[in-house]
This record gives structure tokens, sequence and C-alpha cells, in this order.
């Protein structure tokens, strides 16, 4: 019997395997053609992420000195800190993203994303953050509210104002 082998590789599993769980869970609630794409998605993802959880496990994963997932590095200039700083800072976008959909729903949470990155992380000027917002407003309602008639749901605080009789 094989020696169980905790590694960052097998954290990060976990918590894909996790995240895409409650994906699924939370979509089964939803109407179909919502739920579709989340739930076919997240299924897969929870599946490829256990098996990857198992396979690091068992060490069978593979690790480090085992040969680059690439052949080639983009930089060998940046420093470690720097590295640690960019992908956690890439991170909180994501997860920022995610809060602003579960507040604000997707619609907005589109909007108010492409606006808060551009003007923030991107530091563009207040017409080229506002000429991409309302740009990929407009591209995201087409193509999924209007074109694929896909219901998109309301935020917790939409649904707040609802209870209050005020949406």
């Amino acid at each position: 019997m094989s020696q169980i082998r905790f590694s960052g590789r097998s954290i990060m599993s976990l918590i894909l395997a996790l995240l895409s769980a409650g994906v699924v869970l939370t979509a089964l609630n939803w109407q179909f053609k919502a739920a579709l794409f989340p739930v076919s998605i997240g299924s897969v993802v929870f599946a490829l992420s256990l098996l990857a959880l198992a396979l690091t496990l068992t060490g069978r994963g593979g690790g480090p000195g085992k040969g680059a997932a690439v052949d080639f590095q983009l930089t060998e200039e940046v420093d470690k800190a720097t590295a640690t700083r960019r992908t956690l800072e890439a991170f909180a976008w994501i997860a920022g993203f995610f809060l602003l959909i579960l507040f604000f729903g997707f619609s907005i949470a589109v909007a108010l994303f492409v606006f808060l990155y551009s003007k923030i992380q991107g530091r563009e000027s207040w017409r080229v953050s506002i000429a991409m917002t309302v740009f990929s407003w407009i591209f995201f309602w087409g193509l999924f509210v209007w074109l694929l008639d896909t219901p998109t749901g309301d935020g917790l605080v939409q649904q707040g104002l609802k209870l209050l009789g005020i949406g």
C-alpha cells in the first residue's frame, strides 16, 4: 500500500473539487437553461480535480523534478516576491468577480468588474474605462440575454430589495 503524500498540488485539487461541487450544487436550484453550463462544466472539473487529488495523494500525479509541464519559461527576470504578489492580485480579482456576481447578479457584475478592473488594475482613463464597460455590457447582454435567452438571475442585493418591496 502506498503512502499518502500531502502537497500544494493535493491541497489545490481539493479546493478546486470543493469549489466545483459548490457550483454544481448551487446551479441545480436554477432554471434548466441557466444551470446547464455551470452543471456541465462544474461536473467535469469536479471529476478531474478528484482524479488529480487521488493521483497526487498516492504519489502518481507527478511532482517537482518529474519533468516540466511546458518546454519554456515566460521570464526569468521576475523575483519570487513579485510573482507571488501578481498571483495573489489575480486571485483577488477573480474572487472579487465572484462576489460581484453573488451580490449583484451577472448583468451588473460584468459591467462593474470591467470598469473596476480597467480603472484600478489597468489604470485606464475614465473615457476608456467607461467605453470598455459599455461595450462589454452590451456584448454580454446582447449575447446571453437577448440572443441566447439565458436567464442570469438576481444577486443578493436585488433579492433583498425585492423583499423590501423596492425592486
